[in-house]
């Protein structure tokens, strides 16, 4: 790993507010090797939204998220007013003369958000060595606070962490386009993507697909494959803790508000709970899935309620009870930061191909696991490993170690910090 010893140099690291999702266990990981590598580490969440500006009541949530991070000090840029609509109206002339797209919206409404002048002061006065950026949409940004800071980027290095293929989300989520007001094309969306990407100078992909699909189309970039791994100390604490919910959890599902979580849990009611419900069960869904769910599978929601918990101050307790961590996805793009999670806790995991997506499959079945994507290949797995009868935890415990570990993350991540920093 890079040892500088040196705490006054820093590395900002730019990212959406999304503070209680996987990407948060990513950013947690990247605030961690950075301080080991002995750099003062700067966390700024960057918005999206138009709306996300100084009236939005959802930032001291997103604050007292951040804190969890251990960034050295954390901010959050509020979309200022009077910026966005100069942005719209540039955005507006611009088109006139060229073809934008969904991804240049978000990409430009990110821009015209500003962050605190105090930190501006601060980050003025430091030695930034490095700007970190997740998510090509935080990607403007992180380009003119370099040039606010009067700093040249051919000076400061960035290093782009794609998290996804954003053409392949913003289709999945069907964005559209706000001045269409129709679907954009995935062949124009990519290559809005890939001109964008080609500001940074080393490219960071947390899955083989991402890996091989960037270095397939800009071959004069260097790449880094960082499969993501989870904090050391929440692996811990669920393990030695004793805080546990009420009675033990046969299944347990974790996930967010998305399209794909919600298809998943449609899957598993309507085509394997059938297969399994004589067993009775107890099954329980944590996070924000549950609104995605009541707002899309009324009927599911309906017959399945009680297994739905919500948002959850402490994961810990839902998995230290947990028999079993189930994901039965059907669709999602990216990593699954969930299916990671489950083995490095050495919780038994069932899960379809999509569950392993962005993995190196190879490597996960000569551990010990497999996909189950038929709903009775499925409803079997969960029966026996419920009954005793097939031992999954020391198999995903296994290929945790093997693909996931801390250790190979970070030997990753310093080789992509190494090729960032070389002159």
């Amino acid at each position: 790993m890079q040892e500088l010893g040196n705490r006054d140099r820093t590395v900002v690291i730019v990212a959406p507010p999304w503070p209680r999702s996987g990407t948060s266990r990513v950013l947690q990981s990247q605030v961690a090797f950075y301080r080991g590598a002995g750099y003062r580490t700067v966390l700024i969440f960057v918005p999206l939204q138009w709306f996300w500006d100084d009236s939005y009541t959802e930032w001291p949530t997103i604050r007292s998220g951040m804190d969890e991070l251990g960034a050295d000090r954390s901010a959050c840029a509020i979309i200022d007013r009077s910026r966005f609509r100069v942005t719209k109206y540039a955005m507006r002339i611009k088109r006139a003369f060229c073809d934008l797209t969904a991804l240049d919206w978000m990409i430009a409404t990110a821009n015209s958000a500003r962050a605190p002048k105090d930190l501006i002061r601060l980050l003025r006065e430091s030695q930034v060595a490095l700007v970190h950026v997740n998510h090509v949409f935080t990607l403007r940004f992180a380009t003119s606070l370099i040039s606010q800071l009067n700093l040249s980027s051919r000076n400061i290095p960035i290093i782009l962490e794609t998290h996804d293929i954003q053409a392949n989300a913003l289709e999945e989520r069907g964005e559209i386009n706000p001045w269409t007001r129709r679907f954009d094309s995935k062949k124009r969306l990519v290559e809005k993507e890939l001109a964008y990407i080609e500001e940074a100078k080393v490219l960071v992909h947390l899955s083989n697909e991402d890996f091989n699909f960037f270095q397939s189309r800009l071959p004069g970039k260097e790449h880094v494959l960082v499969l993501p791994t989870i904090d050391e100390s929440f692996v811990l604490g669920v393990q030695t803790g004793s805080d546990v919910v009420d009675g033990p959890i046969d299944l347990l599902f974790v996930g967010q508000r998305t399209d794909a979580n919600s298809a998943a849990i449609g899957w598993f009611y309507e085509k394997v709970w059938p297969l399994i419900a004589v067993h009775g069960y107890r099954v329980k869904i944590v996070g924000q899935i549950e609104i995605k769910v009541r707002e899309l599978l009324p009927a599911v929601y309906e017959a399945h309620k009680a297994c739905f918990v919500g948002t959850v101050e402490e994961l810990a307790p839902f998995y230290r009870a947990a028999r079993c961590v189930f994901a039965p996805m059907v669709s999602g793009t990216g990593i699954s930061i969930k299916t990671i999670e489950a083995l490095a806790l050495g919780k038994p995991f069932i899960g379809t191909s999509k569950a392993y997506r962005g993995m190196p499959m190879e490597r996960i079945v000569e551990a010990g696991l497999e996909p189950y994507d038929s709903p009775e290949a499925f409803a079997s797995a969960i029966v026996k490993v419920l009954s005793g009868k097939n031992n999954l935890a020391d198999a995903g415990r296994r290929a945790y170690l093997d693909l996931f570990s801390k250790h190979a993350a970070y030997a990753a991540r310093d080789r992509a910090l190494t090729l960032a920093i070389a002159s």
